[in-house]
């Protein structure tokens, strides 16, 4: 039997006393001037070891020893049968801390790249429509403040392309809405929570034909349909929401929801996914694929004359390759 010098200290008070701890028949037994305990080792929560700390023994009633002399202290518990958590263990061997640190990459990707989509997706199926519907409220907002203006199209385009599009549309509770509105950002469309889609002048003048702008509608209309942007804002303000608790500051993130909302990029898999609903949805309506396809020939050209050996612009880099898709919506018409 072996014993060390330790300071104890009863719980109540500052005060330390100084006393000689050893382990007997699995027992702690701690012994000094006035004080004289033996206590089981199993009631006993043992700190870990730190390389400049003293070990902390804390029992039951709240008590506790601190023994300075860290390596003595280890080899005691050990003779004793007492080993640390393979926690405390990993963390002083090298290769441990390395496994734990890949560990823990493997595991947030994991759940980045599958977990997140899944729980994004199932609470996305739960958020009643009207809060989708305020939320597309505010996003309109936003837009129309910041990236639109009036539109140059005339009043009988338009028309004939809301018409089209009506009849076409599904019945089910949602109040789709179609603004044409002019813009900096070049051949786009956009939809919004809710059912609000916006499509840009410079998309409709490029367009072969109004089938061609009814399939980008339909295209949009499936992301809708589908709530692949309230999938995406759930999925990105979970990662925002994780990094803030990280950090400690979660008002950076509701201040930036409105700016994620706007600048959020589908998956690619989300825009195959509604490339796909946009044909069905043409097919059973007889209208052709072809001239959507022309379309995105126009803007492919129209982007290499503007901006020749640049990479697409954001909207259209989170696509799916163009000749890609050129090929998918040339397909149903052939």
């Amino acid at each position: 039997m072996s014993s060390l010098d330790a300071r104890y200290f009863d719980g109540t008070s500052s005060r330390a006393h100084a006393v000689r701890v050893s382990v007997v028949d699995h027992e702690l037994d701690i012994d000094g001037d006035g004080i004289a305990r033996r206590v089981p080792l199993a009631q006993l929560r043992v700190s870990e070891p730190l390389a400049h700390a003293p070990r902390i023994v804390t029992l039951s009633d709240g008590s506790f020893c601190e023994v300075a002399d860290n390596a003595a202290f280890s080899q005691l518990l050990a003779n004793s049968g007492h080993r640390d958590s393979f926690v405390v263990a990993w963390q002083n061997q090298w290769r441990g801390v390395i496994f734990a640190v890949v560990g823990l990459i493997v595991f947030l990707f994991a759940a980045y790249r599958w977990a997140l989509p899944v729980a994004a997706e199932a609470i996305a199926q739960q958020v009643p429509l009207s809060w989708e519907q305020k939320l597309g409220r505010e996003a309109t907002a936003f837009l129309e403040k910041r990236i639109f203006s009036a539109t140059e199209l005339s009043s009988a385009r338009r028309e004939a392309l809301i018409d089209r599009f009506e009849e076409i549309a599904p019945r089910d509770e949602r109040d789709y809405e179609i603004r044409f509105r002019a813009s900096k950002i070049g051949p786009n469309a956009l939809a919004l929570p809710g059912g609000v889609i916006y499509v840009t002048d410079t998309l409709v003048e490029l367009a072969p034909d109004n089938d061609a702008v009814i399939g980008v509608l339909a295209h949009e209309l499936g992301h809708i349909e589908h709530r692949h942007l309230m999938r995406r804002l759930f999925a990105s303000a979970a990662v925002g929401a994780a990094a803030a608790v990280l950090v400690g500051d979660v008002s950076t993130v509701l201040a930036a929801l409105p700016a994620i909302l706007i600048e959020l990029d589908y998956s690619r898999a989300m825009e195959r996914e509604a490339d796909n609903y946009s044909i069905d949805l043409l097919q059973k309506n007889k209208i052709s694929t072809a001239s959507l396809a022309t379309l995105f020939e126009r803007m492919q050209k129209a982007h290499e004359k503007r901006s020749p050996g640049q990479q697409w612009p954001a909207y259209l880099s989170t696509h799916p390759p163009t000749p890609e898709r050129i090929e998918l919506f040339r397909k149903p018409a052939n």
